[in-house]
């Protein structure tokens, strides 16, 4: 009897065991499962599956050798490799920081070139200005969405990804599933919404192709084996280090993701992108292109936001290697990082401050999103924070608050652009603040009033600081008035002029510049100061009727005398 016993007990723990192996056979296939880590030991990842793998398979050893007390030895199995696996970690941790490899992480960057702003900074046509940002953009593909009850039910609004698409700036924003049953009732979402970074209204639900319905299968939030990155790993993929999942489309309005692989400069840290990996998301059609590769032109982001933030800031930090406690001549990145689109190539963009600054920038440097190379331009001026501040002071009585700045070129002016947002998320204003000087400032109801007061805004300031472009020239002109017509926009009256000489240009100034304005008329006489921005119509900065002549006090003249020439308007070239 004691015998069988014996046998039924030894049968029972075999059973035991049998099950516990599988048991922690299928924890450790469920983790690789949702984690899909890298399958290699060049990235804290991979280390980690690793390391919870041996883990698992010396517990596994333990349970079958141990005849008593299994589940404490493999507890303590479990906590002794767990704290190895910690100290492990961190020792690499240690092993990867910037004491030990300074001149690596110094040189990551490269060396920015030089340039002057107008070179980083072209001009553009006030009506292209990408002034929609994300949170408006998602804001009106929602509304879009909205129109659909049926379609609104089932999928929720991906992240939006700011591309540029045939010359025109869009956000692209994928419609992603909302919960696990949706997934296996549709098993793909039906296409993506497009909005104009220009232009708010401009809202496009792209469902179909050439005819044929867009049916995404893989995204983020599919499931199981359409799950993006297990598909990607599906695909063999197994020991590529992936990150920075963007939804673009080619210009023929194709969706994709694009995907970053990196490796890792220093021992599991410092990323560095070694080529994309591009789905397409409808047939799941899975290519990897390196860096020397012909990654296709269409592809805006190859380079992840946060790598290029860190290689900054040790470019700036790191000037004099990590022992420079005396921070000589150390900077910084300011803390917003744009996105930002010049003739046709993606850059990102941010301003450099000396280590201790708050709202005084010490140079601009500008990164390719695609192929790293960097540029920096050295000019005093305000942080994207501090001009910010500036804008939503213009607005402080309706509490409305700032977009992130973008840089701009306004004639030759180095400018920040901010939509003014309601508690909606609207936008009611747009400002103009001068980058060189952020008490320069100004706002309007659209882009072209704002452009016409801060014009008016900077030609009236007296201060000598130095404008950073070599291109902010006002021009003087007397001729006769052909054509002189007054025209009221959002309260304010604007005066046009045609004057001979100059049939190609519209003259435009607004009643606060001269009182002579309302009483002049075709056939009089005229000196002008203006700036030409080359798009037909341009600002007077002054004017002057010559048949009248104004009395002014000695005091108002002996002021005007002063005032010569510390316009951030230059004269023009000779």
């Amino acid at each position: 009897m004691k015998e069988k016993f014996d046998i039924q007990k030894k049968k029972k723990k075999k059973v035991g065991k049998v099950v516990g192996t599988v048991f922690m056979g299928f924890v450790l296939w469920l983790v690789y499962f949702l984690l899909c880590p890298p399958l290699s030991l060049a990235y804290v990842e991979g280390v980690v599956f690793f390391g919870f793998a041996t883990i698992i398979l010396i517990s596994v050893i333990v349970m079958w050798s141990s005849k008593k007390e299994v589940m404490t030895h493999i507890g303590i199995t479990l906590a002794i490799g767990s704290i190895i696996l910690i100290i492990v970690i961190g020792i690499g941790k240690i092993a990867g920081a910037a004491l030990f490899h300074e001149e690596t992480l110094r040189s990551q960057l490269g060396e920015p070139k030089k340039i002057k702003f107008d070179e980083m900074i072209h001009q553009i046509d006030v009506a292209q200005i990408p002034i929609v940002d994300e949170e408006l953009a998602k804001k009106q593909a929602d509304k879009k969405i909205g129109e659909d009850i049926a379609l609104g039910s089932r999928i929720d609004l991906g992240d939006a990804a700011i591309q540029e698409v045939n010359g025109e700036i869009l956000w692209v924003i994928p419609l992603e599933h909302t919960d696990i049953f949706k997934w296996f009732k549709f098993h793909s979402t039906p296409g993506y919404i497009t909005v104009s970074a220009s232009n708010p209204n401009k809202v496009k639900y792209v469902s179909e192709i050439d005819g044929k319905d867009l049916q995404i299968k893989y995204s983020n939030s599919s499931y199981f084996g359409n799950n993006l990155k297990r598909h990607i790993r599906n695909e063999g993929y197994k020991n590529f280090a992936l990150t920075e999942y963007t939804f673009e489309i080619d210009d023929a309005g194709k969706p994709y993701w694009v995907v970053t692989a990196y490796k890792n400069k220093t021992v599991w840290s410092n990323g560095e992108a070694i080529g994309v990996v591009i789905v397409d998301a409808q047939t799941g059609e899975t290519n990897f292109f390196g860096m020397k590769d012909d990654i296709p032109g269409w592809v805006d982001i190859v380079q992840p936001k946060k790598f290029i933030e860190s290689q900054i800031d040790n470019w700036g930090k790191l000037v004099h290697g990590v022992l420079n406690f005396s921070n000589e001549d150390k900077i910084k990145k300011t803390d917003l990082t744009l996105t930002v689109y010049m003739e046709g190539d993606c850059y990102y963009f941010t301003g450099m401050t000396s280590v201790g600054s708050d709202e005084s920038c010490s140079g601009f440097i500008m990164v390719n999103t695609r192929t790293k190379k960097s540029q920096i331009c050295y000019m005093t001026g305000a942080t994207e924070t501090a001009a910010m501040k500036s804008a939503e002071g213009l607005v402080s009585n309706f509490g409305y608050t700032s977009t992130e700045p973008l840089p701009i070129n306004v004639n030759g002016i180095p400018t920040y652009v901010m939509a003014l947002k309601d508690a909606e998320g609207l936008n009611k204003n747009y400002a103009m603040v001068n980058i060189d000087n952020y008490n320069i400032s100004a706002k309007g109801t659209t882009l072209q009033e704002a452009s016409r007061a801060y014009i008016q805004a900077v030609s009236k300031n007296s201060s000598t600081y130095v404008v950073g472009s070599d291109e902010a020239y006002g021009y003087n002109y007397e001729g006769i008035v052909e054509r002189i017509s007054a025209v009221v926009e959002d309260g304010s009256t604007y005066y046009y002029l045609i004057l001979d000489g100059k049939p190609n240009k519209i003259f435009m100034a607004p009643y606060s510049l001269s009182n002579e304005l309302a009483i002049t008329r075709e056939g009089d006489t005229v000196k002008v100061y203006y700036v030409d921005d080359s798009n037909g119509t341009v600002d007077i900065v002054s004017f002057e009727n010559v048949a009248f002549a104004v009395q002014i006090s000695d005091k108002q003249e002996e002021r005007n005398e002063l005032d010569k020439g510390t316009s951030a308007i230059k004269s023009e070239k000779k």
